[in-house]
């Protein structure tokens, strides 16, 4: 699956009409890159609900081209660690920190960040948690009847 992300994410920067009409749209800065549906609205509404303080740690699974996280973090001085399964996606988000945000983007699975358990003041995940792989099915330990 990450390799048709890879490939859609790249069309994204072929074709910036489609990033212009979605942010027009949500009433987005041109500079949010966005893959979702979520509006400036709602990321203020998000980003005010995380209770995050300069200083802790926002985690951003599939994070896509960071858009989300780089605002919530501008918003709360939150450093930011994006999460995506994406090598592409990963590249773009980098290329967006650099104009200006401080984050760190790294390639994994929503199930397997590689962060250290706690690591975390704060997770969001827009329009994702769909690709999480399901959980092993729990077994049953009951005995005969």
């Amino acid at each position: 699956m990450a390799e048709y992300f890879d490939g859609w994410y790249a069309d994204r920067t072929r074709s910036p009409v489609k990033d212009e009409i979605q942010q027009r749209h949500l009433g987005l800065p041109p500079h949010l890159l966005s893959t979702s549906l979520l509006g400036w609205d709602g990321i203020g509404e998000a980003a005010a609900g995380l209770g995050l303080s300069p200083g802790d740690t926002l985690v951003d699974l599939a994070c896509g081209r960071g858009g989300y996280g780089l605002e919530t973090a501008a918003r709360t001085g939150a450093r930011l660690i994006g999460v995506d399964f994406s090598a592409e996606a990963v590249r773009q988000a980098r290329e967006q920190a650099r104009q200006g945000a401080a984050a760190d983007f790294r390639i994994g699975d929503l199930a397997a960040t590689g962060l250290d358990a706690g690591s975390a003041d704060a997770v969001v995940c827009v329009d994702a948690i769909h690709f999480a792989s399901q959980p092993d099915a729990p077994t049953s330990r009951s005995g005969g009847s």
